[in-house]
């Protein structure tokens, strides 16, 4: 009669989840990191990103490193790879479209596309935000305009503003009126901007800016 042989089971500590949980982790966003880069047509540092995750996942026997030399060696590559990317990453050159009061202009937010129109602008000393009174030295401007839906549902709607004056300095929102609710399909609908502004300034102009490359700039002179 044979005996059995009776082999001692290896119990799997937390430190070797955590080692294997993060070395998936590791992988993963490298690969990520390369379908992205790639995606931004930078074949070459794509490429070099699925190097970087095989390299996660080849065993420590066949490297002849300590597995804390791998992590600096895999942190050092990988951010390495990410500076070289954003340096090289195309820049976004922008478009400029220009209209004044009364001239309609799109937006294009996703898959939703409205219109716009500036129609003028008015002049306070004293506001009311959120309920609080605000006195400023110098004017407070508003700029009044209308927005509607172009789509064929209801939906909601945001933009980034901002003022520019002939300095070039720059003036962000410190209100914005709109009517609760999501926009109707051609349905208009007004809203005020409210800048804070020194009474000096002149050349005023309205930026707005959507999710496409093209700015539209409304000159808010009279």
């Amino acid at each position: 009669m044979k005996k059995e042989s009776k082999k001692s089971l290896k119990e799997i500590g937390l430190w070797v989840i955590i080692c294997w949980v993060s070395l998936v982790l590791a992988g993963v966003m490298a690969i990520f990191s390369g379908v992205v880069t790639i995606q931004a047509d930078q074949f070459f540092i794509g490429f070099l990103f699925f190097v970087l995750a095989v390299f996660v996942f080849i065993p420590r026997k066949y490297l002849k490193i300590s597995r804390s030399l791998k992590v600096v060696i895999f942190i050092v590559l990988y951010f390495a790879l990410l500076i070289i990317s954003g340096l090289n990453a195309p820049k976004i050159e922008y478009q400029y479209e220009y209209y004044n009061f009364e001239q309609s202009f799109n937006l294009t937010f996703g898959d939703n596309i409205f219109s716009m129109i500036i129609y003028n602008v008015s002049k306070e000393t004293e506001i009311i935000v959120d309920g609080e009174e605000r006195i400023t030295p110098g004017i407070f401007l508003f700029v009044h305009g209308s927005v509607t839906s172009l789509g064929k549902v209801s939906t909601d709607f945001g933009f980034y503003s901002e003022l520019k004056d002939n300095q070039n300095n720059s003036y962000s929102v410190i209100s914005f009126q709109f009517d609760k609710g999501g926009l109707q399909p051609n349905l208009e609908k007004d809203f005020f901007n409210v800048f804070e502004m020194p009474k000096d300034a002149f050349g005023l102009k309205y930026i707005v800016k959507d999710e496409t490359n093209i700015i539209k700039i409304i000159n808010l002179e009279i």
